[in-house]
């Protein structure tokens, strides 16, 4: 009988294939996962991320503040222990309208910004339609020390002039201290003495601060405004970015504000603006860097202006609380539930309280 052997050499050979190799991609079970463990990560990430940065910013707000608080303290010794004033009365009763922020330039390193500045020039004046070019350029400079990083809105921000020439303008996140409101003042252009720091032609000198200077609040953080105007009065507009325009700003005002309740006051609101803080150069305007105290900080009741007198608060975008420069040059925080007296107390320069943010824990 005839045997066929199939010689070995002529077998299909038998080709095995590794799990490692025939598992070249994730299954979409396993791809759901490993995204959603990425996600469980950036959830866990991203809140740390955001606080470090925001420490960041609160950091150099302080130092802002420092450094503000030391240009004080350098201009006070040049110019016969002497605060910086809110400018200065000219013939016919107009101010000179210079803020205090542009006059201590020089104590913050920028000497030149303050050579564009012509502090003989009536800013105030009625009859002045436009600013000469390098006013212009002064004007709408902005100031790395005059902002907080934390203000969103710190940008140049549009200005019509009376000529109807558009310029650009920078503004500031740091007010001085007009007085507590307590006094009545609320208009820092007038030259009526207030228990504050800053008004139109003072001459407040350290001695002048009885309650002592680590008592006495010098600046405190007050918001960009959100550069929308809105002609309707409505309570629902957002404080932090509007202040209200208002029939009366006096102490019948302030009193009913001081409910916290924004219905109070909602009857004395006609408009709404938002060019809080928009202007470094110029102190009395309505939209300078000067302000009271009479409102709790971060207060849900709005910024009032009428005119060019306002009943202010204290605002800042760090949770809770707004920073404060003293007379002595230190930077405190101030919690927004800050005992009313306690926060009026550090208003004021000689009021005699006995309790001020400084004996605060």
């Amino acid at each position: 009988m005839l045997r066929l052997y199939r010689h070995s050499s002529l077998r299909t050979p038998t080709r095995r294939i590794s799990p490692a190799v025939a598992r070249q991609a994730f299954t979409l079970v396993e791809l759901l996962v490993v995204i959603a463990i990425i996600g469980v990560l950036v959830g866990l990430l991203l809140p740390a991320v955001q606080s470090a940065r925001e420490a960041a910013r609160s950091m150099q707000c302080s130092n802002n503040l420092k450094q503000i608080g030391l240009a004080l303290h350098n201009y006070a010794s040049t110019y016969n222990e002497a605060f910086p004033n809110n400018g200065y009365s000219w013939p016919g009763g107009y101010p000179s309208d210079y803020s205090p922020h542009a006059k201590i330039l020089p104590f913050l390193e920028q000497a030149q910004l303050q050579d564009l500045i012509d502090f003989d020039i009536y800013m105030g004046h009625p009859a002045l339609a436009d600013l000469p070019a390098d006013l212009h350029v002064a004007a709408g400079t902005r100031v790395a020390t005059y902002e907080c990083p934390s203000d969103i809105n710190a940008a140049l921000h549009g200005l019509t002039m009376p000529s109807g020439a558009s310029i650009q303008i920078a503004g500031t996140s740091y007010s001085m201290n007009q007085g507590s409101g307590l006094d009545g003042v609320f208009h820092p252009g007038n030259g009526v003495k207030s228990d504050g720091l800053c008004w139109i032609g003072a001459t407040v000198r350290f001695r002048d601060i009885l309650d002592g200077t680590s008592n006495t609040i010098a600046f405190a953080e007050a918001l960009i405004g959100g550069d929308i105007d809105q002609a309707t009065p409505t309570p629902l507009m957002d404080p932090d970015f509007y202040r209200a325009s208002t029939s009366a700003a006096d102490t019948t005002v302030a009193s009913l504000s001081d409910s916290g309740n924004v219905a109070d006051i909602q009857s004395y609101i006609t408009s709404w603006n938002g060019d809080r803080n928009h202007y470094w150069l110029r102190g009395s305007v309505p939209n300078g860097p000067v302000m009271n105290g009479r409102l709790s900080p971060n207060s849900q009741i709005p910024d009032m202006v009428r005119g060019s007198s306002k009943i202010t608060a204290a605002r800042s975008n760090h949770a809770g609380l707004v920073k404060v420069c003293l007379a002595d040059g230190s930077v405190r925080n101030v919690t927004d539930s800050v005992d009313a007296d306690v926060w009026h107390a550090s208003w004021t320069k000689r009021g005699r309280e006995v309790e001020t943010i400084s004996s605060q824990p």
